[in-house]
């Protein structure tokens, strides 16, 4: 009976730890998603604006 208990005890114990932990790491991921999202979008919309300088990204052509 004693076993029995314990063994009770120690799965509410497990339980409520692991809920207990879910919302704050739900949050925590959903905030590190948004923003490496808005990492990404900046990146597209830096690189999308025309500059005054070449893209030094591109390879220069070798025939002129």
């Amino acid at each position: 009976m004693s076993l029995v208990i314990t063994l009770l005890i120690i799965a509410v114990a497990l339980v409520l730890g692991l809920a207990l932990a879910y919302l704050p790491m739900r949050i925590l991921l959903g905030t590190m998603a948004r923003n490496i999202r808005q990492f990404i979008q900046r990146q597209r919309d830096r690189r999308a604006q025309s500059r005054e300088t070449p893209d030094r990204r591109k390879a220069p052509d070798p025939l002129s």
